[in-house]
């Protein structure tokens, strides 16, 4: 009954966080729904119940922590550049941090910040799956312990929802790459130097670990 009850809990955490976050237009609410198709993810390991399927469920939340963690540090960085934006068009200083709410808000970020830019789409591409990134990998055993334990119908019902997943990330990432023909950054804004070095420090560990886990993986598979 429990078995059942995880089975029902993912193919539904599949379909619902893929399907309704095709027609977010915020980005962490986008990232908040993505977070629920990929917990099917991690319930399907888990109702599998064998040796291999407890490997891959721990191995899929220790990837996931660390790009979601990733992908939220570098949107608060991004954060700081996206308020260097509007004090340049306003010709006016903020008091605060604006928050990045809305998708098309990243627009043209690459081209002011091409580093965090690269990071932001290193972490969304190892989300969506895209090898040799450490979040393929984690999809991979998943997929591959449901198929040996014959469960091949949400075997599949979860290769689908990972291509659908895909779309919407690709959606931020082409946001990020438009060019954004408005006034871009100036060179030496005292915000984009506030970002502290501890934080820049962590966004370049975890993406270097996402983009590099192919070359020593077993860091994290023994």
């Amino acid at each position: 009954t429990l078995k059942n009850l995880l089975l029902i809990s993912s193919l539904l955490s599949l379909i619902i966080g893929s399907v309704v976050g095709l027609a977010q237009s915020k980005i962490k609410r986008l990232l908040a729904y993505s977070t629920i198709s990929h917990v099917g993810f991690i319930l399907l390991a888990l109702a599998i119940n064998t040796e291999q399927g407890i490997d891959s469920f721990l191995f899929y939340i220790i990837q996931y922590s660390i790009t979601n963690l990733n992908a939220f540090l570098i949107l608060i960085a991004l954060s700081y550049f996206y308020t260097s934006t509007l004090k340049t068009k306003s010709n006016s200083l903020l008091n605060s941090v604006q928050d990045i709410k809305y998708i098309t808000e990243l627009k043209g970020l690459f081209f002011n910040n091409p580093i965090l830019s690269l990071s932001f789409t290193i972490c969304l591409f190892s989300m969506a799956g895209v090898p040799p990134l450490l979040g393929f990998f984690s999809k991979q055993f998943v997929l591959y312990s449901a198929m040996q334990s014959e469960y091949y119908f949400i075997g599949i019902i979860s290769i689908l929802v990972s291509v659908i997943t895909a779309s919407y990330y690709l959606k931020i990432i082409k946001v990020l790459h438009t060019e954004n023909k408005e006034i871009k950054i100036e060179e030496g804004s005292d915000i984009q130097s506030s970002i502290p070095s501890l934080h820049s420090f962590m966004i370049s560990s975890l993406t270097l670990f996402i983009l590099l886990f192919i070359l020593k993986p077993s860091i994290l598979l023994n």
